[in-house]
């Protein structure tokens, strides 16, 4: 899963720099990129594995604390980090081209859709790939999904948590940013 939260990231850097050219290349790799985000938020629910990897009897209470819990905070610190920075690089490259001031509604439409995306995977077991390994298992699941009980909870639940965690992982990042560059310029 990290794997699958580090191509966005990866694909944002040609996609996103102030050279990027808007041509086919560029609107297929922007696809992709919008297929494979989810990947990167999607790491957050992997936490549900933490409590069967703690029961485990021959897992020591030092391995405990040790392996597991670190394993897992870096897991999904690095993915979900993935997941920040490639909407900020999006954010960032329409600011530049586009003169965008305020993208708000850009942040907020690309964690719903990661909302969503998250949803068909933890709840449907879809990948990304399925665009075009199993089309038609993936529009017959998109479809069905929105009649299911718990499909708005569960969209309102990975929404609110993913644009919080967003918002506090940018404040982070930006600040950061803003530190390194007072220092570096001192």
């Amino acid at each position: 899963n990290l794997f699958l939260a580090f191509i966005p990231f990866a694909l944002s850097i040609p996609l996103f720099s102030r050279r990027a050219t808007r041509n086919i290349l560029w609107w297929l790799g922007l696809i992709i990129f919008t297929l494979f985000l989810p990947n990167a938020a999607y790491v957050i629910t992997d936490i549900i594995h933490f409590v069967s990897d703690v029961r485990n009897p021959e897992i020591s209470a030092n391995g405990i604390i040790f392996v597991i819990i670190p394993q897992y905070v870096i897991f999904i610190l690095a993915g979900f980090q993935c997941h920040v920075l490639s909407i900020l690089r999006l954010v960032n490259y329409l600011r530049i081209k586009d003169n965008f001031a305020r993208l708000v509604g850009i942040e907020l439409g690309m964690n719903l859709l990661c909302a969503y995306g998250v949803y068909l995977g933890r709840f449907d077991r879809l990948n990304s790939w399925y665009v075009i390994t199993k089309p038609d298992r993936l529009v017959n699941t998109v479809v069905d999904s929105f009649m299911k009980s718990n499909f708005w909870f569960a969209m309102f639940i990975f929404f609110v948590t993913i644009t919080l965690l967003y918002y506090i992982f940018k404040w982070i990042n930006l600040s950061l940013g803003a530190w390194w560059e007072r220092a570096r310029s001192q």
